[in-house]
């Protein structure tokens, strides 16, 4: 009992205490563990170090032994207090020269071998990448080995439980983690096991199976940066890991893990620095290895070796053997995964400039849950869509309120994405197959690895400020930047990805009512200083996209992919701050498919329908709202952030377009786009445009012969498919043959149809102009790419059926307004550096070098337009409308660019018919050709271009009444204001620059017009026309006429006599009283008529008596053989009526038969040109056009084969001040200009002939070459210089010109009742012209001049329109005269030479009739034969201002009898017009000569003009033409003495 006494115990228990100081001094020596002493039940302060750099440090290690209870089934609880792991990362990288015992152990194997093969190394050096990823697997392999051991002790295990309080991890220089709670313990206690089941999928155990639950749990882990304040990351965590033990097998079967977290809070800002210091620390003085690291072990590699076993290096391989054993065991232990977390917060910081508040980026997420279970083979769900053979497994994954914000580190934040619940289920054999691949497989085993997926996302929302996209956009680019190299260093191995690792799949992924909101200032004053806001709202009904993925049975590595994506509903709208809401986008539905095939490129068809689309920017809110965002999209940061200079790309857009993009179709129905805005300078109206499409196509192809498949139909749906059938579209994959170079891009072709295309002009926000002002009805237009050996060629193909277009100031502003609305919106006004992000740079299969050295690529151009009809409303009347039918233009390789066309009409309103139109121009087989040549002037070469225009016929009219002058001047008006509003909107500014000012010469280009025939008519009166017509046949009406009614009074004085023989003297009273009682009846009858020539009483008309004094001859001889009887069957009175309806029948078809054969006439003529079968009018449309007049013109001019040059001047344009100077008279040389065309006119022309109405003598006529002579030679040729010139005068000779735009009715408020008008300036000085012109006459027929007192009033008519060529006098003077406006404004020399040895003939007709061309109306004629010259003004001298020279002289009088008989023929027209045969007879022969002068015969003529003086005198003295200003009447000053 001493010895078991207190005190002995108590020095027994000293002494051991003392003794356990030396035991815990000889472990720390042998062991390196440091316990400083014993506790209650517990070692207090234990320390030890597992490995350079990696210390543990334990306050206090005990356990407690207590009674198990439900809650705590264990008997003794293993305390850990205040357990910490420092780390230091320093100290964490191995020595090669010395390793450590940890290592050695690790790396035996791998190092054991040659222990002498490296030699120590004075630095240390960093283990290559291949070694650790080498033992990873084997790290796992072996963790795996020692769970399964660690079960074999169970029965130990459940009666012990772990428990951690205060623990923390501690990583030097960077930061620590701490856990205030940490336990984990096992229970095996079957039945409470079995009946707290928490998985719905386990099945239940058999009696020889034992449950077994391991359960963790972590409370309040807190991180602690270095420098830095303490954040919980997680509240609390619960890991459940529930499985079966086999009593055969080792190891924990069919685990099911079960993860509960609570609040996370993940600083992702603190972690990214951590790594970085981590790697910083770890990298401090090490040296790599200097030896060369084999490739890296890539994901991809790894599916290769599972692919192909032997296909890579031993090293591959074995990873990939420890790998597919260990994921292969992994899949088979563990039957499912559930995944529970309350909550998830996370944030980043985002720099945006170096001077500016960084920006935080917040995302939270409430209740996520997963669960992931391998499905059972006998069950409904895995036989419903794999075979019993396969192991499956089921995903779902369910995340409520996501939400994603900004905030600015100042206030609160703002939330930018919200989603409110995301669902998502996935059945899949993708883990099993992927492991378990063989190396045989053909296209059905590999479509057993299946994967059903079924995402939902639920009503989605984005809520931006425009302050926030600029931020988005540089983060969506530099994380592009960031993945560009990873993604081109993997493009090799993408194909092989798709081929061997994607399975069968259908994905289903639907969006339901998402929703973007852009926030923006209010647009109404009274909301500026409020917290209200205006919304710009972007919301679609539903997007769902189904795709559905295979494995092809036409090869080893063909993959087809088909996706469906429908958006419904699609509206883009503007609401205000007071709730109006202003609709910017509205769309219908849109369907896409896309077909993807993988053999093993990848091929990509694609088909879609837009329908009902439209776009409105028609109120000022819309557009301010759109400025705003565009204007945050573009903004730059404050330091412009260094990028590499892309390299551009100069091929067309259909070279740029991916190779894998083999086939794409796009059609549309409905589609509008409405632009409009206020110009609030000039009203506060809106105004813009309205396009509407009624349909439209889009179609491309990679190859222009690759196969179009037929999209699938409509009614056919992808939900109702089965798991294992195919996609319903089939589409043959590319071959060789189809692709024979794989890098080429020619041979693609994009075709676009277009169908009721129409434009309108929007007047006001609800109202749109009634008529179109754009109409095309359809549309085609392809672009292609080829290659013809010399280059690659870009082909752009169209064709236009009809294009109908309205033009006018007022809808020309319209457009403007429009287009400025559209400029301010999307135009930000920021220059882009010279490294432009959003240039289009080279794809990675082009080598720069190769793109520099590439052939410049050409564009062919091939357009046809069937009708072309522009309608243009001028500033004044009349309108004109332009007409162009069978348009052709093109641009080919080895030919000039020509534009054809078969008809072009110009027309102008009538004068005088309200809604038709007269003709101005006809041009038929018009061509235009713009060559490009080179010409050598002195020693250099210049290039120089020319535009080429033939035609078949050209005519030029002037309708009647039609003052051309106002076409002139309206073309002049409408042009100058089209620019002033130009420059409006073009710069934002009203600076008006219509301001004259001096301007130097234009430079002509060279141009040639050819044309067969070119006619100049200017239309006769109607009215004059059926005059003139219907007197000259009524003279031949009336003297048939006269003639018949000597006829009757002959038969009717012949009755008389009858009567008188055989009358006898019994009945002489009755047949006295019979006659006077017949006499009197006929008196009676003819009393009441009107008296004239031919119903007057025969007794009191012309005797036969009398008709032979006049030397007419009777129609009816009496005495030849058809004499007149004595006898009757009709009364005189009643014949006599016969004769006057006769007389009106035959004088009505005798005015109907001649209008009709001269009508006829004259479309006989036009036929020789037009041609029998073309269509004059063509395709008029709805437009009342008035024929051309089917009778002869005022005058008509007709050329044949005229040929017009237009080019440089023969002189030097700084010498135009002499030439000018020389010709006009002494116009001064420092004489300034507002226009100043200079150039070089030839002209070279057939037959020429000019013709006074239907006259039979023409007034010119220069006739064609003869028989005998060239053909290549012109009748007559023309060359000059040619000046047109207006002198600058000042703001004196300056009229201001208002020009409406916008018309007064179309405002709508009181104070711009007025409209729109700009001020044009416009001279009032003449356009003078200045010319030296030579003509040269080759042929040798006669030219022939007529000239007659009986041409006069045609004539003078002809010059009153001329005289409306030029503009009206302004000037408050006298009106300037015919001959002094052509002293003004003409300055010329001309030299006419006779060079076929032609005669002259000057026809100096007689009579007053200018159709009476025999007798006393033929008059004289003046011949000059033998080298002829006609000069005009060829001297200053007004004396000599015309000579004719000549070696004979012939006065004679004409024969015109075959004018003459020609001319009783027909009835207006002269049938020689056309052909100069006649006038060869016409002019061969003389009647009688009167006088011939021989030798050099010289007639000189001069003309001097005189003028009255106020004092009763006349002057021969002029001013100057130069001296002469003419003024407005505004700045007219008088001159002295005068007022």
């Amino acid at each position: 009992m001493g010895i078991l006494s207190p005190s002995f115990l108590l020095g027994s228990v000293v002494i051991l205490y003392l003794v356990s100081f030396v035991v815990f001094a000889i472990l720390r020596i042998v062991t390196g563990i440091s316990i400083q002493r014993i506790g209650y039940c517990s070692l207090r302060h234990v320390a030890f170090t597992l490995r350079d750099g990696v210390r543990l440090e334990i306050r206090g290690l005990g356990f407690s032994p207590h009674r198990p209870t439900f809650a705590q089934p264990t008997w003794i609880s293993l305390r850990l207090t205040e357990l910490k792991i420092v780390i230091d990362p320093r100290s964490l990288s191995p020595r090669k020269s010395a390793p450590t015992h940890d290592q050695g152990t690790a790396n035996g194997r791998l190092h054991g071998n040659n222990p002498g093969s490296n030699p120590p190394k004075p630095a240390l050096r960093l283990p290559s990448k291949d070694s650790s990823r080498s033992r990873t697997w084997k790290r796992l392999t072996r963790l795996k080995e020692q769970l399964k051991k660690l079960h074999e002790k169970i029965h130990w295990l459940c009666l012990v439980d772990v428990v951690a309080l205060n623990s923390s991890c501690v990583i030097l220089e960077v930061g620590k983690f701490e856990v205030g709670v940490f336990q984990l313990a096992v229970d095996t206690r079957r039945k409470t096991v079995d009946r707290g089941r928490l998985f719905q999928h386990k099945r239940l155990p058999r009696l020889d199976q034992r449950p077994a639950e391991w359960m963790l749990t972590v409370r309040s882990v807190l991180f602690t940066p270095e420098g830095g304040d303490s954040l919980e990351v997680l509240d609390t965590c619960s890991v459940n890991v529930h499985g079966l033990l086999y009593k055969e097998l080792a190891g924990l079967r069919d685990a099911s893990i079960s993860i509960k977290l609570g609040r996370i809070h993940i600083p992702y800002d603190d972690l990214f620095d951590c790594q970085q210091r981590i790697e910083e620390l770890r990298h401090f003085q090490l040296i790599p290895d200097s030896q060369p690291s084999d490739a890296e072990i890539s994901f991809t590699d790894v599916i290769e070796e599972l692919d192909r076993p032997g296909s890579r290096e031993a090293k591959i391989v074995r990873t990939v053997s420890d790998s597919k054993e260990f994921i292969s065991s992994m899949l088979r232990g563990i039957q499912e995964i559930q995944l529970a977390i309350s909550f998830v917060g996370m944030s980043k910081r985002i720099e945006v400039s170096p001077t500016a508040s960084p920006l935080y980026l917040n995302m939270a997420m409430n209740e996520i849950g997963i669960d992931l279970h391998r499905l059972d083979p006998k069950s409904p769900a895995h036989r419903m869509y794999f075979s019993s053979r396969d192991v499956a497994h089921q995903a779902l994954l369910a995340a409520i309120s996501v939400a994603l914000s900004v905030e600015d580190g100042e206030g609160k934040p703002e939330r930018i994405l919200y989603l409110p619940m995301v669902t998502t289920t996935v059945k899949t054999t993708l883990p099993s197959k992927t492991v378990a691949f063989s190396e045989d497989r053909d296209a059905a085993e590999r479509n057993t690895n299946m994967l059903f997926a079924n995402v939902v996302l639920t009503s989605p929302s984005i809520d931006v400020d425009p302050k926030h996209l600029s931020l988005m956009f540089t983060l969506i680019q530099d994380r592009q930047a960031s993945h560009s190299t990873a993604l081109q260093r993997s493009e090799g191995t993408r194909h092989h990805l798709i081929s061997r690792l994607l399975p069968k799949a259908s994905i289903k992924f639907s969006i339901h009512e998402p929703v973007i909101r852009v926030t923006l200032p209010p647009a109404e004053p009274s909301f500026k200083d409020t917290d209200e806001f205006d919304l710009l709202i972007c919301c679609v009904s539903s997007i769902a996209l189904e795709s559905d993925s295979s494995h092809s049975a036409g090869g080893e590595l063909h993959y087809l992919l088909f996706s469906h994506l429908r958006v419904t509903s699609h509206q883009l709208y503007y609401q205000t701050a007071a709730g109006e809401r202003l609709n910017l986008s509205v769309a219908d539905a849109l369907e896409l498919k896309v077909q993807v095939t993988a053999s093993p490129d990848v091929a990509v068809t694609a088909n879609g329908n837009l329908q009902t689309l439209s776009l409105h920017m028609v109120r000022p809110e819309i557009s301010e709202g759109v400025r705003q965002i565009m204007q945050q999209i573009h903004r730059k940061s404050g330091v412009e952030r260094a990028r590499p200079a892309p390299i551009v790309d100069k091929r067309n857009f259909l070279r740029r377009l991916p190779r894998w993009l083999v086939n794409f179709q796009l059609q549309g129905s409905n589609f509008g786009i409405e632009v409009a805005g206020i110009d609030s300078e000039i009203s506060k109206d809106t105004r813009g445009i309205a396009l509407q499409l009624e349909s439209w196509t889009a179609e491309y192809k990679a190859q222009k012969d690759a196969p179009s498949e037929r999209p699938p139909s409509r009614r056919r749906r992808l939900s109702k498919a089965g798991a294992g059938d195919e996609p319903s579209i089939k589409v043959t994959p590319p071959t060789g043959t189809a692709l024979p170079n794989p890098n080429s891009t020619d041979g693609r072709r994009l075709a676009i149809h277009v169908r009721g295309f129409e434009g309108y002009i929007v007047e006001a926000l609800d109202t749109l102009e009634p008529g179109p002002f754009l109409g095309l009805p359809r549309f085609e237009v392809a672009f292609s790419t080829s290659n013809d050996g010399r280059g690659p060629i870009f082909h752009l193909n169209s064709h236009i059926k009809s294009l109908y277009l309205q033009y006018s100031l007022y809808r020309y502003y319209a457009l403007g307004v429009a287009t400025m609305v559209l400029k301010r919106a999307f135009n930000h006004g920021v220059n882009q550096p010279s490294g432009n992000p959003d240039s289009p740079v080279l794809s990675p299969g082009l080598d720069p070098q190769e793109r520099g050295r590439e052939t410049p690529e050409l564009m062919t151009i091939d357009l046809k337009a069937g009708m072309m009809q522009v309608k243009s409303t001028m500033p004044s009347d009349p309108p004109l409308m332009l007409q162009i039918f069978a348009t052709e233009a093109g641009h080919h390789r080895w030919s000039a660019p020509f534009l054809k066309s078969r008809l072009v009409h110009l027309y102008a309103a009538a004068p005088k018919i309200p809604s038709t139109w007269a003709r101005i121009v006809s041009v038929k087989g018009l061509r235009v050709d713009l060559r490009e040549s080179r010409r050598k002037h002195g020693a250099a070469l210049v290039d120089e271009r020319s535009i080429d225009i033939s035609t078949d016929f050209i005519r030029l009219g002037v309708p009647h009444q039609l003052i051309v002058h106002k076409i002139f001047d309206n073309f002049a008006n409408i042009t100058k204001a089209t620019e002033q509003l130009h420059h409006r909107f073009k710069t934002g500014t009203n600076d008006y620059i219509l301001k004259k000012r001096p301007e130097q010469p234009k430079q002509m280009p060279k141009v040639s017009v050819r044309s067969k025939a070119l006619l100049f008519e200017i239309e006769d009166g109607p009215f004059e026309w059926k005059l003139g017509s219907i007197y000259r046949i009524g003279l031949i009406e009336q003297r048939q006429r006269l003639a018949r009614e000597e006829a009757f009074f002959a038969k009717a004085k012949n009755l008389e006599q009858a009567r008188r023989h055989k009358s006898s003297s019994r009945y002489r009273t009755g047949s006295e009283h019979t006659l006077n009682r017949e006499k009197s009846a006929d008196s009676q009858q003819k009393g009441p008529r009107p008296q004239s020539r031919s119903s007057g009483p025969p007794s009191r008309r012309h005797s036969p008596s009398d008709s032979t004094a006049r030397g007419r001859k009777m129609r009816y001889d009496p005495g030849g053989k058809c004499g007149l009887t004595g006898s009757a069957s009709i009364s005189i009175a009643e014949a006599w009526e016969r004769l006057q309806q006769h007389n009106a029948r035959s004088w009505k078809k005798r005015i109907e038969s001649a209008y009709r054969i001269q009508n006829s006439g004259m479309r006989e003529i036009r036929s020789m040109f037009w041609g029998h079968d073309e269509r004059v009018d063509g395709d008029s449309g709805n437009e009342r056009i008035l024929a051309m007049p089917e009778r002869p013109g005022l005058l008509s001019a007709l050329i044949s084969d005229l040929h017009v040059v237009i080019d440089k001047p023969s002189f030097p344009l700084k010498d135009y001040p002499s030439f000018m100077h020389r010709i006009g008279k002494g116009m001064p040389r420092d004489m300034e200009y507002t226009l100043l065309i200079p150039m070089n006119i030839q002209i070279d022309m057939g037959e020429a002939r000019f013709s006074l109405r239907d006259y039979p003598l023409p007034i010119l006529h220069v006739p064609a070459i003869r028989p005998g002579q060239s053909a290549r030679l012109p009748s007559s040729s023309l060359k000059t210089d040619f000046v047109l010139a207006e002198e600058y005068r000042g703001d004196i000779s300056t009229k201001q010109v208002p020009i409406q735009i916008v018309p007064p009715d179309k405002c709508s408020e009181p104070e711009h009742k007025k409209g729109f008008s700009i001020d044009v300036r416009r001279t009032v000085s003449p356009v003078k012209t200045y010319s030296d012109v030579q003509i040269a006459i080759n042929t040798s027929a006669p030219t022939s001049i007529t000239w007659g007192t009986s041409y006069q009033p045609a004539i003078q008519d002809m010059m009153m329109i001329f005289e409306g060529f030029s503009k009206p006098q302004v000037d408050p003077s006298e009106k300037v005269g015919f001959w002094d406006k052509i002293r003004l404004s003409v300055h010329s020399r001309v030299s006419v030479a006779w060079k076929g040895d032609g005669d002259v003939h000057l026809k100096l007709k007689g009579s007053r009739d200018p159709y009476m061309v025999t007798g006393y109306g033929a008059g004289f004629v003046m011949c000059w034969r033998n080298g002829v010259r006609w000069d005009i003004h060829g001297d200053d001298d007004p004396k000599r201002f015309m000579t004719v020279t000549s070696g004979e002289y012939v006065l004679a009088i004409p024969d015109y009898s075959h004018q003459a008989r020609e001319n009783n023929a027909r009835t207006l027209l002269d049938s020689e017009s056309v052909s100069s045969r006649g006038s060869y007879r016409s002019g061969a022969m003389f009647k009688k000569v009167i006088m011939k002068l021989s030798g050099n015969v010289r007639w000189l003529a001069g003309l001097v003009f005189e003028r009255d003086l106020t004092e009763h005198g006349r002057s021969f003295d002029f001013v100057p033409h130069y001296d002469v200003t003419l003024t407005t009447p505004e700045r007219a000053q008088a001159s002295q003495g005068k007022v």
